[in-house]
């Protein structure tokens, strides 16, 4: 049996290295890494049963910048999905988190939301990823703009508009 010549041997040593390499900045670039905690967790867990006009959905306190906010808690489909459509009122809350079970890109429109809101998109260290104002639009969610985080995140604010304090999302006990 012939033995391989060194330029099969260097060859099968660089495609390893090339391997080994991808597999550690993957694991070094990946937003979405399980072990990562999240800075909402424990505000999540402890969220309480919301009043008028949010019966049935939760709330909790976070943090934004330095500012303190109550808010209602749309972490299950169904309630992302209703979101703040056909509200006029917030009630005594100050917005809504959209609470995403890992990173996403998803989509917002704002079909039958009859206010103007602010949005702030937030990943699971809680960090800026965007910010954006969002126009009422009377129409259906097909025929309504559609409005896009320039990059993946795990949380969403809702605020009225002119209301979403700058800075970091955090829970309101803690770092």
């Amino acid at each position: 049996m012939r033995r391989p010549g060194p330029w099969l041997a260097a060859a099968l040593l660089g495609v390893g290295l090339v391997l080994l390499g991808v597999g550690i900045w993957r694991s070094g670039n990946d937003d979405t890494i399980v072990s990562r905690p999240r800075v909402l967790e424990s505000a999540v867990a402890d969220a309480a049963p919301a009043k008028q006009p949010f019966r049935g959905l939760t709330t909790t306190s976070v943090a934004v910048g330095g500012r303190t906010m109550r808010v209602v808690v749309a972490d299950a489909v169904d309630e992302r999905t209703k979101g703040l459509r056909r509200r006029r009122d917030i009630g005594e809350y100050d917005g809504m988190l959209f609470v995403f079970d890992e990173s996403t890109e998803t989509t917002f429109t704002m079909s039958t939301v009859p206010v103007a809101l602010d949005i702030g998109f937030y990943d699971s260290s809680g960090r800026v990823v965007d910010r954006l104002r969002m126009e009422p639009c009377a129409r259906s969610e097909s025929r309504c703009p559609v409005y896009r985080a320039s990059g993946s995140f795990v949380y969403a604010l809702e605020t009225l508009a002119d209301e979403l304090p700058r800075g970091r999302l955090r829970s309101h006990r803690g770092p």
